[in-house]
């Protein structure tokens, strides 16, 4: 009994002792390399965030933790289509209030776009009109306004030089069908590295009698740098049908507006953007990015793919957000990186 007390005495100052201890020695800091940048918009329209070229599933205006140091934070707006960014040491808690003022530059790249009035294989010749390649030429044109510089937040400037040919251009048959291959192209202009960022060509399927016919409507090359020319190249085989061709452009602009797109997006997010360190979607089944929409339960006709592949918001379940981006779009363009001017 007196042996069971002692111990009782001793657990009962021991636990005085730790106690003690515990009230007079000061609890260390809360280690913390963490501020907070409260963001706001123009108008309080709402962005979504960007810090370091990658989207963070954020959408301003918020507040934002950030480890200390240096940032570039970047928001998308979601009305306007304008990316604003602010690059900035962060050392303190921070409120950053963007403005027009912080739309960068667009970064410009060129291209060339070819209608072709006669397009000769199999023994036989389909043919443009001048009206009718004028109405394709503006469907292209609206394109870039709507999809290439729309979904790039304004990051992009096109510039678009036009080129008529007037004699017959040999369409070659391969294992796809008929075909307007770059090579052949090249023996009626001379095209060198550097002179544009992607070649558009548009000829006619069908016409009189005469079928070029192929398993596509477009094609894109989508090893660029791998060519003669180290450009982009997008060709269309555009069947008019019965009607005209202003019905036939007005239907896939209701119905399947993506035509040019998707092809130029070939040219740059197979190889092109993930030589230069992007974590882009990953392939489908035949090989190709591009053809990844339905991985990610994107749904036809696509065009938030597409707008979320440009954007870099596509969310993959491995490294979260992936695609081009709006940060990397302001830097080397794919005629810069031929041309060997970049300057980043």
């Amino acid at each position: 009994m007196k042996k069971i007390f002692l111990n009782f005495i001793f657990i009962s100052i021991l636990f005085s002792v730790l106690q003690g201890c515990s009230k007079n020695t000061p609890e260390p800091p809360v280690p913390t390399n963490n501020v907070v940048a409260e963001i706001n918009t123009p108008a309080g329209e709402k962005g979504y965030i960007y810090i370091d070229g990658k989207y963070i599933e954020r959408v301003a205006p918020a507040a934002v933790s950030l480890k200390k140091g240096k940032h570039v934070v970047g928001i998308a707006l979601k009305d306007s289509w304008k990316y604003l960014r602010k690059e900035m040491d962060f050392q303190e808690n921070t409120a950053l209030t963007f403005t027009g003022e912080d739309q960068p530059k667009p970064k410009v790249w060129k291209a060339l776009w070819v209608g072709i009035s006669a397009a000769e294989g199999g023994g036989c010749t389909t043919r443009f009109s001048k009206e009718e390649l004028d109405a394709g030429y503006n469907y292209f044109q609206w394109s870039i306004t709507e999809h290439f510089e729309k979904y790039a937040y304004g990051t992009m400037q096109w510039e678009v030089t036009r080129k008529d040919l007037d004699e017959p251009v040999k369409i070659n048959s391969t294992n796809s069908g008929y075909v307007l291959e770059p090579e052949e192209l090249t023996r009626h202009i001379d095209i060198k590295p550097g002179d544009y960022d992607c070649i558009f060509v548009f000829w006619r399927e069908k016409f009189e009698g005469c079928e070029l016919a192929g398993n596509y409507l477009g094609l894109g090359w989508a090893q660029p740098m791998s060519s003669s020319m180290k450009t982009g190249y997008v060709t269309i085989k555009f069947d008019v049908g019965n009607g005209t061709i202003e019905d036939k452009l007005s239907y896939f602009g209701n119905n399947d507006p993506g035509m040019w797109i998707h092809e130029w997006l070939h040219t740059v997010g197979e190889v092109y953007y993930t030589s230069r360190g992007c974590v882009l979607p990953k392939q489908a089944g035949d090989g190709f990015r591009v053809h990844a929409a339905e991985i990610y339960n994107y749904k036809f006709p696509w065009l938030d793919w597409y707008r979320d592949f440009i954007s870099a918001r596509v969310k993959d379940p491995s490294y979260g957000y992936v695609g081009i981006g709006p940060e990397m779009l302001l830097k080397c363009s794919l005629r810069e990186e031929a041309g060997n001017i970049c300057n980043e």
